[in-house]
């Protein structure tokens, strides 16, 4: 499932158990796809984000996603999906 915009990425990602949801960018119109789990904390407005490549942890508020990851972008491009 495409995500559409940053709200729709807050809901895809709030999981009441706090168990991670998976989600992948697409790359080089899609010969590659970057995977990631990300969990969204709606209580702090916060994400926390794991890069599946090296396992990376990340934590940040919705007003830093644009600064501290590629997300907004990947969004932009209709190159973020769950699943």
């Amino acid at each position: 499932m495409e995500v559409k915009n940053l709200e729709h990425l807050k809901e895809l990602a709030n999981n009441k158990n706090g168990d991670f949801e998976d989600f992948h960018i697409i790359l080089a119109n899609g010969l590659a796809k970057s995977s990631k789990r990300i969990l969204y904390y709606p209580e702090f407005d916060e994400f926390s984000l794991i890069h599946e490549i090296d396992e990376s942890y990340q934590e940040f508020n919705s007003s830093e996603i644009g600064i501290k990851t590629n997300l907004i972008s990947a969004i932009s491009t209709k190159s973020l999906f769950k699943g």
